[in-house]
């Protein structure tokens, strides 16, 4: 299954220039461009704050490609403050967000969450995203040191799925 995954298409010539990234009332605002770091396993990423009317809400990142460690953490990873959870904050981002994977030509993000965390899992049924495996978390991941047992794995299909 991560050979699938791996395999996918994406174009990286480099980091692009954003355009703007709002909707009505949020915007995500890129703060860290960091180039990939082949030894480590790591793909290049974006990282973006997200921003509800000029107030910070939480953050958001891209990671462009797929590796076997970006199979268990995911091309997406997000968090809204906890002042701010439940406002469908997260959904809108990740909205936001799938223009610039668009731009790198991905078809498909994976999202992971922990199996438990039925908030993640939600935002993820709310953009559409299929859970596609419940796997066992590899104690090498970083994600297995934060406490994950069980990871939940979400394929979104940016090709239908995302009305932009």
């Amino acid at each position: 299954m991560i050979q699938k995954y791996i395999s996918l298409p994406f174009s990286f010539g480099g980091f692009i220039d954003l355009p703007p990234l709002a909707d009505e009332e949020m915007e995500i605002i890129c703060f860290s461009k960091n180039p990939a770091v082949p030894e480590k396993n790591w793909v290049p990423a974006y990282e973006f704050e997200i921003v509800v009317s000029g107030e910070r809400v939480g953050e958001i990142s891209l990671l462009v490609g797929c590796t076997e460690s970006v199979y268990y953490s995911g091309n997406v990873d997000y968090g809204i403050d906890e002042a701010h959870r439940g406002k469908n904050y997260a959904a809108r981002a990740l909205r936001l967000l799938a223009k610039v994977a668009q731009m790198h030509e991905m078809t498909k993000l994976l999202i992971a969450t922990e199996a438990s965390n039925s908030a993640s899992n939600r935002v993820c049924e709310k953009i559409g995203a299929k859970l596609i495996a419940t796997e066992p978390t590899p104690e090498w991941h970083d994600t297995y040191a934060e406490g994950w047992r069980q990871t939940n794995i979400y394929e979104w299909d940016l090709t239908y799925d995302v009305v932009l």
